[in-house]
Formats: structure tokens, C-alpha cells, sequence
């Protein structure tokens, strides 16, 4: 993927998700949705269930709380930080850095090992997320 592409994709998501932080709230207990469709679909919590509770209670500082909604909200919290602001630096100083960095990491979780780790945590997470049923 191009540098262009990327970081136009990565801005567009970032938007999006402050925007659904923005206008999302728990409303949707009132009309029966819970905001994931596997959720609403197959009535089990899918591995990301919690993550929009995560990211808002992060952006309150109530760090505790975020990693027990789901702790890829965190990361998703950090990320929605540090990402625009990255790309943004590189555009103004027409550096590449980000792009660097995202295929180092496309790199490092092409390795079976990594690869392997990070379904084993997603498996975990979702286990516990059958646990809390939030």
C-alpha cells in the first residue's frame, strides 16, 4: 500500500472512530441494540465487545475500568492518539517514518510465533469476554 493511501485510510478510520465515540452512546440499550452485531446476531460477545466502552473510559483517565471493558481498547485508545499525530508530522516534514514503522510491524506479526501469540491473546480476550458478558 502506498504512503498516500495508508495514511488516508488510517486518517479516515481515526475520524470515524472519534466520531462514533462522538455520537455513539448507550442508547442503544433502549431500543435493544448493543452496538456489535455479532452480539445482536448470534447472542454471544465477540472478541472486540467492550472496546468503545474501553476507549471512552481511557479518554476519562480511568485506565482500571478501560482494560476491564477489553484491553484492545486500550491499544485502540493509544493508537487513535499517537497515529493522526504521526502522520501528520510526517506530512509536514515529507518524512516517511510512520510508513517505516507499519511495515516493520506488518513484518514482525507476519512470524508464525508473533501470528501465534496474537490469536492466542485475542482467544483469551474473548474467553473472558464470554466470562463478564458485558
Amino acid at each position: 500500500m502506498s504512503r498516500g493511501r495508508l495514511y488516508t485510510l488510517l486518517l479516515f478510520l481515526t475520524a470515524s472512530g472519534y466520531l462514533w465515540l462522538l455520537v455513539g452512546n448507550d442508547s442503544g440499550k433502549t431500543i435493544g441494540w448493543t452496538g456489535c452485531l455479532i452480539r445482536y446476531i448470534f447472542h454471544i460477545p465477540c472478541p472486540s465487545c467492550g472496546t468503545t466502552r474501553s476507549v471512552r473510559e481511557m479518554f476519562r483517565g480511568e485506565w482500571l475500568s478501560a482494560l476491564y471493558y477489553n484491553p484492545i481498547g486500550v491499544l485502540l485508545a493509544v493508537l487513535m492518539v499517537v497515529i493522526p499525530i504521526w502522520i501528520v508530522a510526517d506530512l509536514l516534514m515529507n518524512s516517511s517514518s510512520f510508513l517505516r514503522a507499519y511495515r516493520q510491524t506488518e513484518k514482525i506479526f507476519q512470524r508464525r510465533l508473533y501470528a501465534f501469540i496474537g490469536i492466542v491473546a485475542i482467544l483469551i480476550n474473548w474467553i473472558w469476554n464470554f466470562q463478564k458478558y458485558l
